[in-house]
């Protein structure tokens, strides 16, 4: 009897174990154009032309973490993200109630007790390429290249990362472009 209990326990303990991994999830989500622009002037390069990236996007990350830099915190007029945990890389206090401020993604992640998606920009994206448990890229590849970039993604290297999953997405008459939703895992 004593040794199912102990069993038993380890099950449990293995089982809540695989829940807390799950639920820890960590990753980037991230739109840009053919030349991996992300952003122009403080805004999004293609503006609010994709209004189903932006539901993937609230689908994706509500009831989770958010994290982000400065400069990202200010582009969307310095307000946390409703029903997400907001967290904003910086060397000062936002101030703003309902958001956390840290120095670094190490510190940012730290905090992360749930799933939680790197938003942006590009210096955090950067980072995020080269953290091991960022473990997973949702990408919104919009077949359109837009002049006046001043914000771009990185170059993402295949031999960490490998394409899983690619939904296509012609433009319609709610969404301006073409766009793919594509996942990449971190496969080394």
């Amino acid at each position: 009897m004593r040794l199912s209990c102990l069993v038993l326990s380890q099950l449990i303990e293995f089982s809540d174990n695989l829940w807390y991994t799950w639920a820890m999830k960590k990753a980037i989500i991230v739109a840009y154009d053919r030349n991996r622009a992300i952003g122009r002037g403080g805004d999004l390069p293609w503006g609010r032309s994709l209004p189903a990236d932006l539901a993937h996007f609230k689908q994706l990350t509500k009831g989770g973490g958010i994290i982000m830099g400065c400069r990202t915190f200010e582009s969307i007029s310095s307000r946390p993200l409703l029903e997400r945990k907001n967290i904003v890389i910086s060397s000062r206090p936002t101030g703003v109630e309902g958001v956390l401020t840290v120095m670094n993604l190490p510190s940012a992640l730290a905090l992360s007790h749930y799933s939680t998606f790197i938003i942006g920009g590009a210096r955090v994206y950067a980072d995020a390429l080269e953290t091991p448990e960022i473990d997973t890229i949702y990408a919104t590849e919009i077949d359109a290249s837009f002049p006046g970039a001043d914000t771009f993604f990185p170059e993402i290297d295949m031999g960490i990362w490998q394409e899983t999953s690619r939904v296509c997405h012609p433009a319609d008459a709610d969404n301006a472009y073409d766009f793919d939703f594509v996942i990449y895992k971190r496969v080394s």
